[in-house]
């Protein structure tokens, strides 16, 4: 039997805290070897960083890790990667993992970026690796610059007891010193690459100053010659060169995509089976260098692409013009692979925003395109215009699997009420005629700004002669010698003449100003608007309207709320009233809609109900509930009042119906419910002309006043 001071022992040993070498013991767990180098060149050329991550699974097995991977068999396995005859992937054998799927990646990168990282981060959080093997310390995991991940490694180490294992040592970051140790080699890490960059940048700035190639993807069309080999037997090229056999093909993309009007999708189709060849054996260089070597490869040569359409007829390369980053435009560079007149001719196609396609391309632009924003949601969303159905929607919601539709609405519904307002303070209201003041003021300041513009100009000009003309003073043809001094000071006001009108000339060009006579016309032109708005096209109309009005906020579904910001400084409210809806796709319920049908269905009442769901009859709520199971709690009332349909009443019914009499008078003239009248119409198959039957529903609205941005913003 064991005594109280051996229990009291043997307690406080099973509450003793490791000490640092047990922290720091191997083997432990798994060991996981992550061998990453930061590029492909690196994967490439890097020989010895290969042979270190091999000799990883060596170290591994020395610490007591059991496993029959072998450092030779990995040092092959990392040889074919080089190679390019083998894909990055992991080995794994009983306790010993080698992931080396993040070869070739920046240690800037993210987890999600890097499928190793992510792929060893789960691997301890689950518990199965005990040790981490790198090659050169913490700099192998991470060098974010943000300092994010690192410490978010540091932190998962710590709580799962990993080790992180080197050629030099052993550390956990659960040891205090090893924590501290680890932090600083993270940050050191991070200011050796913040340097490099640095340094890397500026060389490579000088070198693009010089118009030479500093590494980004050459654009089809184009190759760079080889001019010499550095110390370390790498190539040094020259300038780009045009390649004829793919500057040929360059410019037959760019001819096909603008004669097919800047679709990439046609252009393509249009150029059918043809690609970009090969590059020969003398310019294997350029398999690595081209931008061609994210095309799919084809029997043929490089497969043809709307991306790479895109890309050709917006990159002026092709053209000779040059630049890096922020550096100055160098415009004839090198020479160009296509004609300008053509290239130039393609980026302004490829540069056209929302063009049309399919039926849309023979539809015009719908009045408020571009105008209207949904306020449904938590952050305004731009409502789209179906110029080929005449429609606005709403689909935000429904694209990113969040909800259905938000907002579909006949374009007739949203334009009639608010083009009839626009149109209507359009009419010379003290506000509009403010503007027009403001306008008028600000072409006169013009005009006064310009008139100055060209007195200081001619000025300046005269000052420069004045003092050249001076110049000849200074030489005293009797003596043969010149006066340095007032030499000097000649030359001094001329440059500071020349520069004070460089300065005033690169300022921009200032426009003519508008004449009270352009202002009349505008007047005029505005006053006979309402009169002639119908005859002018939609895209006109559109234009027309995003001179006046900033955007306009809709909120609601069928009473929708439009809130018109105007570029004046005002903002004016339109309440519209949403006939309601005949098209199926108009009568979709919302989400709002079928949580209150939940709530009211079983208890309320009808008028309740209807009440709370405005836009909806009572055939259409019953339907609804029982498509979505909703039970209503109700007695039988037999009907009163209920008498058969006698011959006369079919009789008028047939005459009234089939001349198109409204439904109301005629379930007066019969004193009979419209229901009844639409049930026994149906029973009896009678027709109604079609223009009753396709009646448009009339939209109303009320407008509110015009009310100051800044009363409003102030809360008055």
């Amino acid at each position: 039997m064991l005594t109280l001071p051996e229990i009291i022992a043997a307690r406080k040993r099973l509450n003793k805290r490791p000490d640092d070498s047990q922290l720091r013991r191997l083997p432990y767990r798994s060991a996981y070897v992550y061998g990453r180098l930061s590029s492909p060149q690196q994967v490439r050329d890097s020989q010895e960083s290969v042979r270190e991550i091999a000799k990883l699974v060596k170290l591994a097995k020395e610490d007591g890790y059991r496993s029959n991977l072998s450092s030779e068999e990995i040092e092959q396995w990392l040889t074919s990667i080089q190679k390019g005859t083998t894909q990055v992937g992991v080995r794994e054998e009983k306790q010993i993992i080698v992931d080396v799927r993040d070869l070739g990646l920046s240690g800037q990168l993210s987890a999600e970026k890097r499928e190793g990282l992510a792929s060893l981060q789960r691997r301890i959080k689950d518990g199965w690796v005990g040790a981490v093997y790198l090659t050169e310390g913490v700099s192998r995991l991470s060098r974010d610059r943000d300092h994010i991940l690192p410490y978010q490694l540091l932190k998962l180490l710590k709580e799962h007891q990993c080790r992180l294992r080197t050629p030099e040592g052993i550390w956990n970051p659960s040891v205090e010193r090893d924590w501290e140790y680890l932090a600083e080699e993270f940050e050191d890490a991070i200011d050796e690459l913040r340097v490099m960059n640095r340094r890397m940048h500026r060389r490579k700035a000088q070198k693009a100053s010089r118009g030479e190639s500093v590494g980004e993807p050459i654009p089809a069309g184009f190759i760079l010659p080889v001019v010499g080999r550095k110390a370390n037997g790498k190539y040094e090229y020259g300038r780009m060169e045009p390649y004829l056999p793919h500057a040929e093909v360059v410019e037959r993309i760019l001819t096909e995509f603008v004669w097919q009007g800047g679709s990439g999708l046609k252009t393509v189709r249009a150029l059918g089976a043809l690609t970009i060849p090969f590059f020969p054996s003398e310019l294997s260089h350029m398999d690595r260098l081209t931008a061609l070597r994210r095309c799919t490869r084809e029997a043929t040569g490089y497969k043809i692409t709307p991306a790479l359409v895109y890309g050709l007829a917006t990159n002026p390369k092709l053209i000779g013009a040059w630049q890096w980053g922020n550096s100055e435009p160098i415009m004839k560079n090198h020479e160009p692979a296509v004609t300008s007149d053509l290239f130039l001719q393609a980026y302004e196609l490829a540069n056209v925003r929302g063009k049309a396609k399919g039926r849309a391309m023979n539809s015009e632009r719908m009045e408020w395109a571009g105008l209207l924003w949904c306020n449904n949601h938590p952050e305004p969303h731009l409502i789209s215009g179906h110029g080929a159905e005449g429609r606005y929607v709403c689909s935000r919601d429904y694209q990113k699997g969040q909800g259905s539709v938000c907002l579909d609405i006949s374009g007739r519904f949203i334009d009639e009420p608010l083009t009839t307002t626009i149109l209507h303070r359009l009419d010379f209201t003290p506000a509009a005629e403010e503007v027009f003041a403001k306008l008028e003021a600000d072409a006169r300041r013009g005009s006064l700004d310009q008139i100055e513009y060209k007195q200081q100009v001619a000025k300046l000009e005269q000052e420069v002669k004045k003092w050249q003309k001076l110049l000849s003073t200074c030489y005293n043809c009797e003596t043969d010698t010149v006066d340095k001094e007032k030499e000097t000071y000649y030359w001094e006001q001329i440059r500071e003449a020349e520069n004070e009108l460089a300065e005033l000339k690169a300022k921009p060009v200032l426009r003519d100003a508008q004449t009270t006579a352009d202002f009349a016309k505008v007047r005029d032109f505005l006053i006979r608007l309402p009169r002639d708005w119908d005859k002018y096209p939609k895209a006109l109309r559109n234009r027309l309207l995003k001179l006046v009005i900033e955007k306009v906020e809709l909120s609601g579904t069928y009473d929708i709320e439009a809130t018109i910001t105007w570029r004046a400084g005002f903002k004016q409210k339109v309440i519209i009233h949403r006939p309601p809806a005949r098209s199926r796709r108009e009568r979709q319920w919302t989400h709002e809609e079928n949580d209150l049908l939940s709530m009211l269905y079983t208890s309320s009442s009808t008028d309740a109900i209807t009440a709370a769901l405005p836009g909806r009859t009572w055939s259409a709520i019953t339907a609804r509930a029982a498509r979505l199971k909703l039970a209503r709690k109700r007695a039988y009332h037999p009907p009163r009042d209920w008498r058969p349909w006698t011959l006369g009443e079919d009789s008028r019914l047939k005459l009234h119906y089939e001349a198109g009499m409204p439904l109301k008078d005629i379930a007066g003239d019969l004193r009979r419910s419209v229901d009844s009248v639409e049930t026994r119409a149906a029973n009896k198959r009678l027709s109604r002309p079609r223009a009753n039957k396709w009646r448009r529903s009339k939209v109303s609205w009320e407008t509110q006043e015009l009310v100051p941005l800044q009363l409003e913003s102030s809360g008055k």
